[in-house]
């Protein structure tokens, strides 16, 4: 956290002093707006601490070490990742050339995502993927904020612990799930992991499956017909993929184009449906290739 307090405004610091800081996973910042603190599904506004134009400007440039152009490549995707994984999200006036986005200005709103490893959030599920010490492709399905990338960085760092033979992959688009910051990894996930970020999850499963040789590929939200095409060619090349996707539930999966093919073609062995309960990452069932409830 003390990363994310030096780019903050010191009103938004103050305001944090009645908040339990390990259990807040996002600030909302909008201009002119007072900004809202996510704590544990609950989100708190900030009285204190009315958001500025300036601030907003103030925070990317601090984000960014005063140097935009180091991180214009994550900026023109939507966000930039700062030390130990805090993903500063950006919404503003896109600039545009030939069709294609060349830099963001007139900073309009942030969303901070603070990352927390939550582990041993996957041995529930962690028995139902292995069989004969053989891992399963399996797609994680919930809807947004239940908890997708939580677990899916669990299961790297049990895979890395537990199955030391295996070389996982982890293609971490987002720079969400190991949050590699100049290299070193942020965030846990086991030292038996490779980790290819910022690139797009079709370059990672084309050149890091033929570069890396990995036994295990895991990446986040899979959600292009590119992304989906690339995954079915890496499984059925044998490489074990673990994946996710929003969506509520299966039927909603089998609903969508491209995955819903992948469904009825079975590359998927195992299915891990989530939900936003009480708290984030409620499992709501898990179900083998056929769908059928385990």
């Amino acid at each position: 956290m003390d990363t994310l307090r030096a780019i903050l405004p010191e009103k938004v610091q103050k305001a944090f002093n009645h908040l339990p800081l390990s259990q807040i996973y996002e600030l909302r910042l909008r201009a002119n707006a007072p900004a809202v603190a996510c704590v544990d599904g609950r989100n708190f506004v900030l009285k204190t601490a009315d958001i500025t134009c300036e601030d907003l400007e103030n925070i990317v440039h601090k984000a960014a070490e005063y140097a935009i152009y180091a991180v214009l490549d994550q900026m023109v995707k939507g966000f930039i990742t700062i030390r130990g994984g805090v993903r500063i999200g950006i919404a503003g006036e896109l600039v545009m050339n030939r069709g294609q986005v060349i830099a963001v200005k007139n900073i309009s709103s942030l969303c901070v995502r603070i990352p927390h490893a939550v582990k041993n959030c996957a041995s529930a599920v962690l028995p139902y993927l292995f069989e004969i010490k053989r891992p399963m492709s399996t797609l994680i399905i919930a809807p947004p904020g239940a908890g997708k990338t939580t677990l899916l960085r669990d299961l790297a760092w049990q895979i890395s612990n537990r199955y030391p033979m295996l070389n996982t992959l982890i293609l971490d688009e987002r720079g969400e799930l190991a949050a590699c910051y100049q290299g070193e990894k942020q965030l846990d996930v086991g030292q038996n992991c490779d980790v290819i970020t910022g690139g797009t999850k079709a370059f990672g499963f084309e050149n890091g499956i033929r570069s890396l040789r990995p036994d295990v590929v895991i990446t986040d939200e899979i959600a292009t017909a590119e992304d989906a095409a690339m995954l079915q060619r890496a499984v059925r090349s044998g490489v074990v993929v673990i994946a996710s996707v929003h969506a509520a539930d299966l039927g909603e999966v089998r609903a969508k184009p491209d995955l819903g093919v992948l469904v009825s073609q079975g590359v998927f062995e195992r299915y891990i449906v989530l939900r936003t309960g009480e708290q984030a990452g409620e499992i709501v069932g898990i179900y083998n290739r056929g769908l059928q409830r385990l």
